[in-house]
């Protein structure tokens, strides 16, 4: 298992948003980390919003939010890999096929 750190799994998210990532560190089992790609989001009232990337979280108990990694996982970390916590690294995360969405077309910049 190749271990990295936050900046190694921001880029490698970045350039691949099917892979997910874990900490060595992180004892329970099922816990990953992905970044969503830039997309078009809908307001209510119809409007269209570019929204940036996000990094999410899928804990334990299999609720997702966005992510802030703490100082030491920023900074200090060495223990990223590819993967989910509990799960060796070449296991492909369950949730590829179940967050495929259609992304709606950026509208053009100003």
């Amino acid at each position: 298992m190749t271990e990295m750190s936050w900046s190694d799994v921001l880029v490698r998210g970045a350039s691949d948003p099917t892979l997910t990532f874990a900490r060595r560190k992180w004892n329970e089992r099922g816990k990953f980390v992905w970044i969503e790609p830039p997309t078009v989001i809908q307001a209510p009232g119809g409007e269209q919003y570019r929204l940036c990337a996000v990094v999410y979280f899928k804990d334990a108990d299999d609720i997702v939010k966005p992510y802030q990694p703490s100082m030491d996982g920023m900074t200090e970390a060495d223990d990223w890999y590819a993967g989910v916590s509990g799960r060796p690294a070449r296991t492909p995360s369950p949730t590829v096929e179940t967050r495929q969405r259609q992304a709606l077309p950026l509208p053009p910049t100003a």
